[in-house]
C-alpha cells in the first residue's frame, strides 16, 4: 500500500470510485442480458398466438409464442434466480466477490450468446438458457451489498447504493434502444444478443483484473483512501470474519419493513421492464421502433433522480437520517403509487399523457436510495449483503408474479384489464411506504456488533456503550 502524500494524479485515492463504476456496469450487464427478451419478443415473431385458434397454431412460425410460453420464458429466469440466490450468498462469504461474480458474469454471457441458436432448435433449450440467465442474475444484489460494505465509507452509503442499485435503469437505457434499432435493421434481433454477450465478457474480465475482495489488498489503495473507507466502522465489519446472524435478522421488524417496501417497488419496476413495451405497443398503439426509446427515456430520468437522491441523502445535514429516509421513501413509493393508479385510467387517445405519467413515476421512484435501501445498510451494516440479497429473492417473486398477473388478467390487452394491474401495483407501493415509515430507523441493529466488555471481561449494557464506541470499537482508523 502507498501513502502518496505528495499526490498521485486525478485517480489518487479514487480506487473505490473505479470499483463502484465497474461494479455497477457489471451488475447492469447481467440485468441487460436478462431483459433483452422482453423487447425482442415483439419483433422475433407475430403477436401473441391464441391457443384456441387451431389454424394459427398449425401455421405458427419458429418464434411465434403463446402467452403461456412467454410466461414460461420469464418464469425460467425467476426459477434460476430463486435457486441461485442463497448459494451465491454462501459462495460470496467463502470465496469473495472477485471470482464468484466473475463466474456469474461468464454464465450470463454464454447463455445470452446461445439464445439465437437454441431458440431455433428447441423450446426446452431456450428455457434452459433463460434458466442460466436467471442463475447469473442471482448474484447481483449480494454483490451490491458486498461492494457497499467493503468499499463505501459510511458517509457515502447513499451515493454507492444509488449507483449500484441503478442496474435496472442502466440496463433498460442501454438495452431497449439498442434492441429496438437492431430489430429494425438488416442485422435482426439476433445481433442484440451477440452485442450484449460480447460486452458482458469485456466488463467481467475487467472486473476480475481490477477488483479485490478487501480494499487493503488492492495495489492502488492508499492509506488516505483506506482511512476514509474504514472510518466509523466496527472491528467486526472490518475483519470480515463474523458469520451472518440469519435468525436474528429474520426477526427484525425494520428489516421486514425494508423488504415490504422493496416488494412494492420491484413489482412496479419489473412490470415496466417486462411489459412496458407490450403496454405501449398493444394498448397505446406506439410503433415497435419507438417503444424502446419510450421505455428507456423514463428509466434515464429515474437514474438521474436516483443518483441525485443518493447524493442529497448524504449531503443534507439539517435533518436526521430517519427523517430523510421517511421523506425520500414517501416520495418514491407513496407519490408513485398514486400516479400508478391514475395511469390505469388513461386511454389510447391520451397516450402522450400516459408517457408523462410514466415519467413522473420514474422520477419519484428514483428517491428510493435515500429511503429503504439506505435504511437497510445503516441498520444491517456489515450484514447488508444478506439483507440486500434477500431483495434479490423478492425480485424472484416479482418475476413469478408479474407474468402470472398478466397471464390471468390481461388476456385481451384491453385498457380495463391493464387498469386492474396498475391499481394492484399502486396499492402495493402505498402500503409498503406506510409500514416503512412506522418502523424506519438509522440505528444499527443489535445483530451488527458483538457485545462490548469492560476491563473485567463483563458484558456492558446497551445504555453503557457510547454510540461512537460501538461503531469504532476495536478499529484503529
Amino acid at each position: 500500500m502507498k501513502d502518496n502524500k505528495g499526490g498521485g494524479g486525478i485517480f489518487y485515492a479514487k480506487t473505490r470510485y473505479i470499483v463502484l463504476f465497474l461494479g455497477s456496469a457489471c451488475i447492469a450487464s447481467i440485468a441487460s442480458n436478462m431483459i433483452i427478451l422482453n423487447f425482442t419478443l415483439i419483433c422475433m415473431g407475430n403477436s401473441t398466438l391464441n391457443e384456441d385458434d387451431a389454424q394459427a397454431m398449425a401455421n405458427r412460425g419458429t418464434h411465434d409464442y403463446t402467452q403461456k410460453e412467454k410466461s414460461f420464458l420469464n418464469w425460467a429466469v425467476a426459477v434460476g434466480t430463486l435457486l441461485a440466490a442463497w448459494p451465491f450468498h454462501w459462495f460470496y462469504e467463502k470465496y469473495g466477490a472477485r471470482s464468484v461474480f466473475f463466474i456469474a458474469g461468464m454464465i450470463s454471457a454464454v447463455s445470452t450468446a446461445l439464445i439465437p441458436l437454441v431458440s431455433r432448435l428447441d423450446f426446452k433449450l431456450f428455457l434452459a438458457m433463460r434458466f442460466f440467465q436467471g442463475i447469473s442474475f442471482g448474484a447481483d444484489f449480494a454483490a451490491i451489498g458486498l461492494i457497499v460494505v467493503h468499499w463505501a465509507s459510511l458517509k457515502q452509503h447513499g451515493f454507492f447504493i444509488s449507483l449500484l442499485s441503478s442496474f435496472s435503469q442502466i440496463s433498460v437505457m442501454f438495452t431497449m434502444p439498442v434492441a429496438g434499432e437492431l430489430c429494425s435493421s438488416p442485422l435482426g434481433w439476433e445481433a442484440a444478443y451477440y452485442v450484449h454477450a460480447v460486452l458482458c465478457v469485456v466488463l467481467f474480465v475487467s472486473w476480475w483484473l481490477y477488483y479485490r475482495n478487501d480494499p487493503v489488498d488492492h495495489p492502488k489503495m492508499t492509506d488516505v483512501e483506506l482511512e476514509k473507507i474504514h472510518r466509523g466502522k466496527s472491528a467486526a465489519a472490518l475483519k470480515n470474519e463474523e458469520k451472518t446472524p440469519i435468525k436474528e435478522i429474520m426477526k427484525d421488524p425494520v428489516v421486514w419493513s425494508v423488504w415490504l417496501s422493496a416488494f412494492g417497488e420491484l413489482m412496479m419496476s419489473q412490470f415496466i421492464v417486462m411489459y412496458g413495451p407490450t403496454y405501449l405497443k398493444e394498448v397505446l398503439g406506439f410503433q415497435v421502433a419507438h417503444t424502446g426509446y419510450f421505455v428507456a427515456i423514463p428509466r434515464f430520468v429515474h437514474l438521474l433522480f436516483k443518483i441525485g437522491s443518493g447524493i442529497a441523502s448524504d449531503r443534507i445535514k439539517c435533518l436526521s437520517e430517519k427523517v430523510k429516509m421517511i421523506i425520500f421513501n414517501t416520495i418514491a413509493l407513496m407519490v408513485s403509487g398514486v400516479f400508478f393508479c391514475i395511469l390505469g385510467f388513461v386511454s389510447k387517445e391520451y397516450a402522450s399523457w400516459a408517457l408523462m405519467i410514466l415519467l413522473v413515476i420514474e422520477s419519484t421512484t428514483g428517491c428510493i436510495c435515500g429511503g429503504f435501501y439506505k435504511c437497510a445498510t445503516l441498520v444491517a451494516r456489515q450484514h447488508s449483503h444478506f439483507v440486500l440479497s434477500q431483495i434479490q429473492f423478492i425480485k424472484c417473486l416479482s418475476l413469478f408474479i408479474e407474468p402470472l398477473l398478466i397471464f390471468l388478467i390481461c388476456r385481451h390487452n384491453t385498457l380495463a384489464e391493464w387498469r386492474i394491474v396498475f391499481i394492484i401495483h399502486g396499492v402495493l407501493l402505498i402500503l409498503g411506504n406506510v409500514i416503512f415509515c412506522f418502523f424506519a430507523t438509522d440505528k444499527p441493529a443489535k445483530f451488527t456488533h458483538t457485545p462490548a466488555v469492560d476491563t473485567n471481561g463483563e458484558e456492558l449494557k446497551e445504555e453503557e456503550i457510547p454510540e461512537k464506541q460501538r461503531l469504532v470499537n476495536g478499529s484503529s482508523h
